[in-house]
């Protein structure tokens, strides 16, 4: 049997049943880790004034890179999109922490710029993982009920 029997293409790589694709060589992990530093920077010194809601950040920004190298340690992607779809929630919950942080004046303007832009970069690349493990299209989908 060909190695592509056991695997699925997954942002243009081949992921293999044994996890050869590493998740540090995933786009959404690099967009992700890339966050969760830049949020650790800007948590450091939100705590000195709102310790609760940076440490939420930051829990949020870690789940968001960490799920996607949890899912790649699976080896069924029904449970690497279910890890991904986690990342999904983590980054959308970092968005309204911001939000919250821009608005009460807790963060500069130019700390939520940067991190919502690297925010949209980590979604545009975990939407674009979680479309690419998706239903099988050969498999087909039941009608919806």
């Amino acid at each position: 049997m060909r190695l592509a029997e056991y695997g699925w293409r997954c942002c243009g790589r081949l992921v293999t049943s044994s996890g050869m694709s590493s998740y540090q060589d995933l786009d959404a992990f690099k967009a992700c880790h890339q966050l969760t530093l830049a949020v650790h920077r800007v948590s450091e010194k939100l705590a000195e004034r709102d310790a609760e809601l940076a440490g939420q950040l930051w829990a949020a920004a870690l789940i968001a890179s960490s799920r996607v190298a949890r899912g790649a340690g699976f080896r069924h992607r029904r449970m690497f999109a279910a890890c991904v779809d986690r990342t999904l929630s983590a980054l959308s919950e970092i968005s309204y922490h911001l939000e919250i942080a821009r608005t009460m004046g807790l963060i500069s303007k130019a700390d939520h710029r940067e991190l919502e832009s690297l925010g949209g970069r980590a979604l545009f690349y975990a939407m674009k993982l979680a479309m690419s493990l998706g239903p099988d299209p050969a498999a087909g989908s039941a009608p919806p009920s």
